[in-house]
């Protein structure tokens, strides 16, 4: 014994003699200490000495406290950690005594009812023990003689794993299954003996461990990923232990040890379990059960479990090909729905394992013929799971399928050949991506404005769509999806990338004649289909497809784009009714040209301000409206896939698509129209343009002669305008000479059939006068010139008191016809501000004058378009559609805006529309005379007091009597008035009716007439809006006639009697009240501290 060890022991044995004597925990904690001093060697010399005190302890029958059984315990384990058992006695005996120690004594083969940190101290020394434990000891434990013994421990292992609360000792426990079975890290330096031994042992506990862990696998969540992550690899280890293929070609030959032995009984033979052939048929069949259940985890929110899940399935299928060869389908399953997993650590590993397995296995017929068959049962079932599943069973489901195309790869085009695999899978597509056509928003979001998609444009300004990515700007797609079986953006997601694998690996054109068949077959069918097809030409690229290559697309692949855009845009796919107003609606009643007649259903804003007495003929329900919609867009969207495909190719395509999706733009439904302008960014994006209206611009001739081509046939083609309103929208004023004839064609034609189609044709020409103003702006200087006023605070600043004074006494002269002698008339004095004379020779400037040739400039080409569409609008301006005379009003203040630089020709037209114009002041709507005064205040801008002399006659008696008998009702009306059309009337005048009168320059009179007229609206009794509608009106009366103002204030409210600045003056006498509680006191104080 060396000197180290004789120190040892020194040190060891008078613990060891106390512990036998006295068995407290602070004799095994000072044991403790020192075998903590103690090195492995010498440890190791002396392990039986030191565990014969510890193992009687344990073997003691009375009951002793568990702190002490747990000292021992970890006393014990830090021995077998530092030392190897060589002797099978001790072995054996600690063995028993820790299966004892974890056993109920009353109840047979339950866990002794004990502290949990107690168990996992004798788990954890079991676990210890076995590592411990030499080659030669394990031959025999693993032996048939010691199978009960091997059984009871996994009995008891099992149970803590499945029913324990504590994670920690959950996890010990089937740690040391693991060891027992010997699948741990450390067995590979088994003996292929040892190795057949454990398999041949656990192959008797295989089914009670496999069902047990499967519980544990597909237990609740809560439980924690790691609970699962352990049981996961503990069933694929011992599972592929016993049933390895290595392991069961070299049992065919051998037996069992100890199988002879004649001392063996009968008992334990039966125990044992031969692995046969007819056992691991066996066997795998009820393992293939198990297995399908396990799948189900591959959902697990946590992805350590999934990624655990990939090691189980490469475990199985690399080391059990021939013994598991019937549970190759679900395990190739649960990989493959883990191929598109969000985290890249699992699905980079999944790849890997299916790229390894695939290499090794996918040449054989019988692994193709497995996917492709799982394939079509999965495309059998997929209709049925997506309808009645939830979301997480649908996502699992598509992520199977999409692996399963991934794994197959360029063979899913021979598998495609089949028309068996071929329908069931492209129904299933259909079936799934089923849009949800019940909703109301669809039909019922129109357009803002004329040729304006749903996207808020101003009248003058246009967003360029290039800027940023069309997507940014107007993400319509996802808007007009909703699918009818999920809701979920990521299912939708894998759908797409579904259909692009079937167009990258497929036959396009076998894909594409197939679902074009479904189109033209089946109205149910059609939508979907076009999405398909969409996705499939976009996948057919590669572009939007991870680990596969673009590619550029061939010629027969623009052969198909060419001949599904014919297809697309044909009346019978592409002119479908979109309202219950819809001029396709009745277009097989009507003849052709232009004779042929459209009825006022054609009409598409505002339908509620006339009612209809009679039922339409056409009644759609907005079911198939929206039906129609969506087919609509989904082609707009196929066509804006086309040109993303071709790319510089699409440009041939233009002359054929470009017309029909300007058409669209200009469409009365909003989706449509915001689909369409998506898919023109598309266009430019591909073809190369900078901007929609470069587009347009550049591809203008054939555009203009497309639209005058179907002008001609407006009854077939009653969209046509649209095209043109769309162009005026979208370009620049270059376009305007192009557009000249098409624009005299339209003002032609509404001569001709202003009954009946004056609502479509005035839209283009309102786009038209828009246009212009945008095309065209106004001068600025002219704009911002003011007129001078006669205020007395203008007169103090323009000029000095002795030239107002001046200037009376001269018209005073003039009126009383004294005109003066020849040096006052020709030569005149004038006083600047510095005081200095200038004089003027009048004769010479009127002589000046005479010799200028009286020769009007030549009236621009916009000018003459503005004042031939005024024009027409005197004479629409009284018609019977009250949509009309809206309309008609809009365009008149667009024309008057265009007009404000040339009065020359703004008066005359002014002149002309007033006598139709006056009469809209008085009409039977509301929101016609609202209309009616935003445009009187558009007059009054441009005109100034060229109107004023008829504004004071002919309008103001009628605002004056609306406002005050109007007064009276919302003085006593309640919240629900501020919703009605007469409050918005009212609020429109008063906010409009202080610039009118400042613009007109009223007088002393007219000024005292409105402020009477707007005294009621300064009571706080009044709706808010009003009170300020009523103060705004006083504000703009103050800059005209302050007097009159202040005299009418003080009438109602007069909170400082005013004073006379001198005895020789009079007192003032008002009759306002002087009480702070009087309802105008608020506002009236306000304006009168505006006239200080």
């Amino acid at each position: 014994m060396a000197e180290s060890t004789k120190e040892a022991f020194r040190r060891l044995r008078p613990c060891c003699v106390q512990l036998t004597k006295e068995q407290t925990v602070q004799n095994v904690l000072q044991m403790r200490k020192h075998l903590g001093e103690t090195s492995k060697e010498d440890l190791q010399e002396l392990q039986e000495y030191v565990l014969f005190p510890l193992r009687l302890l344990l073997k003691q029958k009375q009951r002793l406290h568990e702190n002490l059984i747990q000292a021992v315990l970890e006393c014990m384990t830090h021995v077998f950690q530092h030392t190897h058992v060589n002797h099978w006695d001790m072995l054996e005996d600690t063995f028993t005594q820790l299966c004892i120690l974890l056993s109920s004594p009353n109840n047979h083969g339950q866990v002794a009812d004990m502290s949990e940190e107690l168990k996992l101290a004798v788990v954890t020394t079991l676990k210890t023990l076995l590592l411990a434990s030499d080659t030669s000891l394990l031959l025999t434990l693993y032996s048939t003689k010691w199978l009960p013994m091997l059984g009871h421990a996994v009995s008891i292992l099992l149970s803590m794993a499945e029913q324990e609360g504590a994670r920690k000792l959950r996890l010990e426990a089937m740690e040391c299954l693991v060891v027992l079975a010997g699948c741990h890290s450390e067995c590979n330096g088994f003996h292929s003996s040892l190795e057949k031994n454990i398999a041949d042992s656990f192959a008797s506990f295989l089914p009670g461990i496999t069902m047990t862990l499967c519980r544990v696998i597909t237990g609740d969540a809560k439980q924690g990923h790691a609970v699962t992550v352990s049981a996961i690899e503990a069933w694929s280890k011992i599972v592929a232990m016993v049933m390895s293929d290595s392991s069961l070609d070299n049992n065919q030959s051998q037996s069992s040890v100890g199988s002879h032995d004649p001392e063996m009984s009968e008992r334990l033979r039966s125990v044992q379990v031969r692995r046969t052939e007819e056992w691991r048929s066996s066997t795998a069949e009820k393992l293939n059960v198990l297995l399908q259940r396990i799948s189900a985890v591959v959902t697990h929110p946590n992805w350590r479990v999934r990624l655990a899940l990939v090691e189980f399935g490469e475990t199985l299928l690399m080391k059990c090909t021939k013994s598991l060869q019937c549970c190759t389908s679900p395990l190739l399953q649960l990989l493959v729905s883990l191929v598109g997993d969000d985290y890249p650590q699992v699905a980079d590993r999944c790849r890997q394992v299916l790229s390894t397995y695939s290499g090794e296995h996918l040449g054989s017929r019988p692994l193709v013929e497995i996917l492709e068959e799982n394939l079509h049962s999965l495309a059998t079932s997929l209709p049925r799971l997506v309808r009645t599943a939830d979301d997480e069973k649908k996502l699992s489901t598509l992520n199977l399928t999409h692996g399963y195309l991934n794994l197959l790869g360029p063979r899913v085009m021979s598998l495609l050949n089949s028309a068996a695999h071929l329908r069931r899978l492209s129904m299933a597509l259909v079936q799934i991506l089923e849009l949800d056509i019940t909703d109301i928003k669809i039909v019922e979001q129109r357009t803002p404005g004329v040729g304006v998609p749903a996207m808020s444009l101003s009248r003058t300004t246009l967003p360029d769509p290039l800027e940023s990515s069309a997507a940014a700007h107007y993400n319509t797609a996802n808007r007009m999806k909703r699918f009818r079986h999920f809701q979920a953006p990521h299912i939708y997601s894998l759908l797409r990338q579904i259909c692009q694998l079937l167009g990258y690996y497929g036959d396009l054109s076998l894909l594409v004649d197939h679902f074009l068949d479904l189109y033209q077959q089946s109205s149910l069918h059609r939508k979907q289909a076009v999405l398909i097809l969409s996705l499939i030409l976009l996948g057919s690229t590669g572009t939007e497809l991870t680990d596969v290559a673009a590619r550029s697309p061939s010629e027969e692949t623009t052969d198909i784009i060419s001949s599904l855009l014919e297809e697309y845009i044909s009346p019978k796919n592409w002119h479908l009714p979109t309202s219950s107003q819809s001029e396709y609606t009745s277009i097989l009643n009507t003849g052709p040209g232009w004779s042929g007649g459209m009825t006022s259903s054609s009409v598409d804003s505002s339908d509620w301000l006339v009612p209809r007495s009679s039922p339409r003929e056409h009644q759609i329900s907005f079911q198939t409206l929206n039906s129609n919609i969506l087919l609509i867009c989904l082609q707009l969207e196929g066509i804006g896939v086309f040109a993303k495909v071709l790319g510089e190719n699409f440009k041939v395509l233009l002359i054929q698509g470009l017309y029909p999706v300007l058409e669209k733009l200009g469409d009365e439904s909003a989706v449509i129209s915001e689909t369409a302008y998506t898919t023109l960014t598309d266009m430019c994006e591909s073809c190369g343009y900078g901007s929609v209206g470069q587009l347009i611009a550049q591809n203008a001739d054939y555009l203009v002669n497309a639209i005058s081509l179907c002008l001609r046939h407006y009854s077939l083609n009653p969209r046509a305008p649209q095209a043109l309103t769309v162009m005026l929208q979208y370009s620049d004023k270059d376009i305007l000479p192009l557009v000249q004839d098409t624009i005299e064609e339209i003002l032609l034609a509404l001569d001709q059939h202003h009954e009946d189609r004056s609502v479509s044709f005035m839209r283009v020409l309102q786009s038209l006068v828009t246009a212009i103003n945008r095309w065209f702006p106004l001068n600025k200087t002219e704009e911002t010139r003011q007129r001078p006023s006669r205020t007395i605070w203008d007169v103090e600043k323009s000029q000095s008191i002795r030239d107002f004074l001046l200037e009376y006494h001269q018209t005073k002269k003039a009126a009383d016809g004294i005109l003066g002698d020849s040096s006052v008339d020709d030569d005149v004095t004038d006083v600047g501000h510095d005081g200095k004379e200038t004089t003027k020779d009048s004769g010479n400037e009127e002589a000046f004058e005479m010799e200028e040739p009286d020769k009007k400039p030549d009236i621009p080409i916009h000018i003459k378009n503005v004042l031939e569409v005024l024009a027409r609008c005197k004479h629409l301006m009284s018609a019977a559609d009250p949509r009309l005379r809206l309309q008609v009003l809009d365009i008149t203040c667009e024309g008057l805006t265009a007009l404000q630089d040339t009065t020359d020709q703004l008066l005359p037209q002014v002149h002309q529309l007033w006598q139709p114009f006056v009469h809209r002041l008085e009409d039977s709507e509301p929101l016609v005379i609202l209309k009616a005064f935003e445009t009187l205040c558009m007059m009054g801008k441009v005109c100034g007091d060229f109107i004023r002399k008829r504004v004071v006659k002919e309008v103001w008696p009628k605002v004056t009597t609306f406002l005050t008998n109007q007064a009276k009702i919302s003085l006593k009306a309640g919240p629900a008035y501020t919703h009605t059309v007469a409050y918005r009337l009212q609020c429109a005048i008063l906010e409009g009716l202080g610039p009118l009168c400042v613009k007109l320059e009223i007088g002393e009179t007219e000024v005292d007439t409105i402020a009477c007229a707007c005294v009621p609206y300064l009571s706080t009794r009044q709706p808010h809006k009003l009170q300020e509608g009523g103060c705004s009106v006083f504000d703009a009366l103050i800059h005209l006639e302050p007097d009159v103002v202040w005299l009418t204030l003080c009438e109602l409210y007069c909170p400082d009697v005013p004073q006379p600045p001198h005895t020789c003056f009079p007192p003032v006498q008002v009759s306002g009240s002087t009480s702070e509680k009087c309802e105008y006191a608020a506002n009236v104080t306000l304006l009168l501290g505006k006239l200080r």
